[in-house]
């Protein structure tokens, strides 16, 4: 007795059919992913950038009060010129900006001085550990970068990122990631070290 054992399988014509849903499906799946992928690293980076802002805030605050005799002597036009000019000298934060950077590679902290060209830096002083060290005693002892704009003793803005050049980096007080900034600024950010971004772009009005 013979038996019909005909094999089916798939004709070519499935096949194509299979294969053009599959990348039709592929080309909508892998840009959402990338995109929600970026969105979850960068609301990570912009909740750290958050903790060290508070953290500078805090410190700050602290040098604020054990600078202001300083301060109010460095502008007493009243007493002695070298009186002034010693106080000045001893201030470390000080009014107006004062720029701020960590870099977790090298366990380098130091204080940028903008009002030169180029920029010049105190690196590792006294005074420079002292303050990442009160940061980093609440950002999980220092990991990642940061850089910190401070005017008048007050935290002005914050870039952070797990990577020196990582292009996923978290801001405050306005959010990458969040329509608080414009998509421009947004790319520069992204695109910039830590170290180069500039962070006027990311302080509140």
């Amino acid at each position: 007795m013979k038996t019909n054992k005909t094999k089916k399988g798939f004709t070519l014509m499935e096949l194509v059919v299979v294969l053009a849903i599959l990348g039709i499906l592929l080309a909508i799946i892998v840009p959402s992913w990338g995109y929600f992928l970026r969105r979850a690293r960068e609301r990570s980076a912009n909740a750290k950038a958050k903790i060290v802002f508070n953290a500078a805030q805090t410190e700050i605050t602290r040098i604020s009060m054990k600078e202001r005799p300083d301060l109010n002597l460095s502008k007493d036009s009243t007493a002695d010129s070298q009186k002034r000019a010693d106080a000045a000298a001893r201030l470390y934060v000080g009014e107006g900006d004062f720029y701020f950077y960590w870099n977790s590679a090298t366990d380098t902290a130091q204080k940028i001085d903008y009002s030169t060209n180029p920029p010049t830096t105190s690196s590792n002083t006294g005074n420079d550990i002292s303050l990442a060290r009160a940061i980093n005693n609440i950002n999980n002892n220092g990991e990642g970068f940061y850089k910190i704009y401070v005017k008048d003793y007050n935290v002005q803005a914050v870039v952070y990122s797990d990577f020196e050049s990582g292009r996923y980096k978290g801001t405050y007080p306005k959010s990458i990631g969040t329509n608080q900034l414009i998509d421009s600024v947004e790319d520069d950010i992204r695109r910039e070290t830590v170290y180069n971004c500039d962070l006027s772009q990311i302080t509140l009005p």
